[in-house]
């Protein structure tokens, strides 16, 4: 407390930097504070970028989840590509698939084509999106 007390009071006003809290100088930081996906969804992710499936929109989480390949893990389906979104290492569900949507806003409350690897069509529904775009995990979108 008493180090962020101390970098707090050596900032500069002028500069719109954001205050230290106690937590950025924690030893100690609880695993959820840790923003790292499932191994699975990194290595389906990597698999998409090698098999150059992946459009350029959805490389913004690419650091995060490229920190998190399982190099011995192979998914037999990396995602379903579609325009706007794309769902990461997917598991069929009672009523759709099931896994981590990257998706633009556009795609938000539509249903979409996604292809598969095989170059299989499916018709998906992606739920309402809030932001311009989103990584999640433990998506379900419905047929």
């Amino acid at each position: 407390m008493l180090s962020s007390l101390y970098a707090n009071s050596q900032r500069d006003p002028k500069k719109s930097q954001k205050a230290y809290t106690y937590m950025d100088f924690s030893f100690y930081k609880p695993m959820e504070s840790i923003d790292i996906p499932q191994s699975h969804y990194g290595s389906a992710y990597a698999e998409l970028v090698r098999s150059k499936r992946m459009p350029s929109w959805a490389l913004f989480c690419f650091k995060s989840l490229m920190a998190s390949v399982d190099d011995k893990y192979v998914p037999s389906e990396p995602g379903f590509v579609a325009e706007d979104a794309i769902l990461l290492h997917p598991e069929k569900v009672q009523g759709g698939y099931k896994g981590l949507l990257i998706a633009t806003e556009s795609a938000g409350d539509q249903r979409r084509v996604f292809v598969n690897s095989n170059g299989e069509q499916i018709w998906l529904t992606v739920p309402f999106i809030q932001t311009k775009v989103v990584a999640e995990e433990g998506v379900i979108l419905l047929q």
